[in-house]
């Protein structure tokens, strides 16, 4: 990286009403480029787009016939202009990969996913959610993979899998929100599992010199969620 300058992800809701990036996307990461950060994060990417974090999220799904058919090819072209603008100074420009998970709020959807069927209860802005099945949660994990693998054909130095929030990955690490009696949930390494199954699914996806980066909370900061050393303990599982 030209320096260690970085603009974290902030999300844009610039996209088109296929969920495309758009012209605005690339006028604004070009203008992000010329500001002289060496780094330069997304905002949520969704892996889903039935579960968005707010309108005018991109959204690559699925991801693996992104670059099939005409709208699909659209897209592709449209991500390859937003990595060549957001690039154009020789800065990094990762994409922030995401899932909304229970934290997609009514006007997006009223069938949003998490771990559990955990209510979030904020002004009445979220559905209740309902559990994913294993298989949809397999299916998620190809899915981050593949939308890493298009970040990087598109031209984009890295990806950012955002595992923060409360947000899906997110969720999952909690005991709160994730209560689950089968092995993505209970222990810290259950838990864990379905983070670390994504990292290590994208990691092969993007090759083993390609940036993958994983944006975590120190703490849940709520009565019996996880901890500072529940993450340092992950840290560990993940060695």
């Amino acid at each position: 990286m030209p320096n260690r300058i970085a603009k974290a992800a902030m999300t844009e809701g610039l996209a088109d009403d296929q969920l495309h990036a758009t012209h605005r996307h690339e006028t604004l990461y070009r203008r992000w480029s010329d500001g002289g950060a060496g780094l330069l994060i997304t905002g949520n990417v969704m892996i889903d787009h039935r579960v968005l974090e707010r309108p005018g999220n991109v959204a690559i799904d699925p991801a693996p016939d992104l670059t099939k058919g005409k709208g699909e090819l659209e897209g592709m072209v449209q991500l390859r202009a937003w990595a060549e603008a957001g690039t154009r100074n020789g800065n990094h420009l990762w994409m922030q990969i995401s899932h909304a998970g229970r934290q997609s709020p009514r006007y997006v959807t009223t069938r949003p996913m998490g771990p559990s069927a955990v209510q979030l209860s904020l002004m009445g802005n979220y559905a209740r959610p309902r559990a994913l099945t294993e298989p949809e949660i397999l299916d998620f994990i190809q899915r981050f993979a593949n939308v890493a693998r298009i970040a990087k054909e598109a031209g984009f130095t890295g990806v950012q899998v955002h595992g923060a929030h409360g947000y899906l990955l997110s969720s999952f690490l909690s005991p709160v929100t994730n209560q689950r009696t089968d092995r993505w949930g209970g222990a810290l390494e259950n838990r864990a599992r379905f983070l670390f199954e994504v990292v290590r699914a994208t990691r092969a996806a993007v090759g083993p010199e390609f940036p993958v980066a994983v944006k975590l909370n120190s703490d849940d900061f709520r009565k019996d969620g996880f901890t500072l050393d529940e993450l340092c303990e992950r840290g560990a599982l993940a060695q």
